[in-house]
């Protein structure tokens, strides 16, 4: 086995833990006892298919837990696996998150995109500022979206009161 399957293997061991061992894993993913056995046998080169390895990861999830699959495998492959907001959850904020994590992506892939061939040209460079222009106009729209529900929430905070010409100097007459 190699050094990236024996990796791979033991995420699913530790998906197959979540469920509660070889009983509880076959029964998330709708296999025999033995079946899962196999998957978490670091000596078996057996591994989930990926109807399982989604309902490994699913039990993990649904426990609050990191998906040791999904991450392991986006691993191997050089990504990170990173969860996206819930647009429902969270309404206009979250859905404006993801804009500003694609925007994002594409920063990064302009930058990266420039960087291939190890000089930078002005066509690539301002295909950079384009995109952080993009990422900046989506983040504006974010503050405004807290902004607007920021006072929404609360009321003004008291400012310095203005002060009238019947008031005299606070720090008396001898000041």
């Amino acid at each position: 086995m190699t050094a990236a399957l024996g990796r791979l293997k033991r995420a699913v061991r530790a998906s197959i833990e979540c469920c509660g061992g070889i009983d509880g894993a076959g029964a998330s993913a709708g296999r025999k006892r033995s079946v899962a056995g196999d998957w978490n046998n670091l000596a078996h080169p057996a591994f989930p298919p990926l109807d399982c390895a989604l309902a490994l990861d699913e039990v993990a999830l649904a426990q609050g837990q990191r998906p040791a699959i999904l991450h392991a495998l986006a691993a191997e492959l050089g990504h990170a696996a990173v969860p996206l907001p819930d647009a429902h959850a969270g309404g206009a904020l979250a859905a404006s998150m993801a804009e500003i994590a694609a925007e994002l992506g594409d920063v990064a892939r302009a930058v990266i995109a420039a960087d291939l061939d190890g000089a930078r040209d002005a066509r690539e460079l301002g295909e950079i500022d384009r995109q952080v222009g993009e990422l900046i106009a989506v983040a504006a729209r974010m503050r405004s979206l807290t902004r607007a529900e920021i006072e929404g929430l609360t009321e003004p905070a008291p400012g310095p009161r203005p002060r009238g010409d019947d008031e005299g100097d606070e720090r008396g007459a001898g000041g």
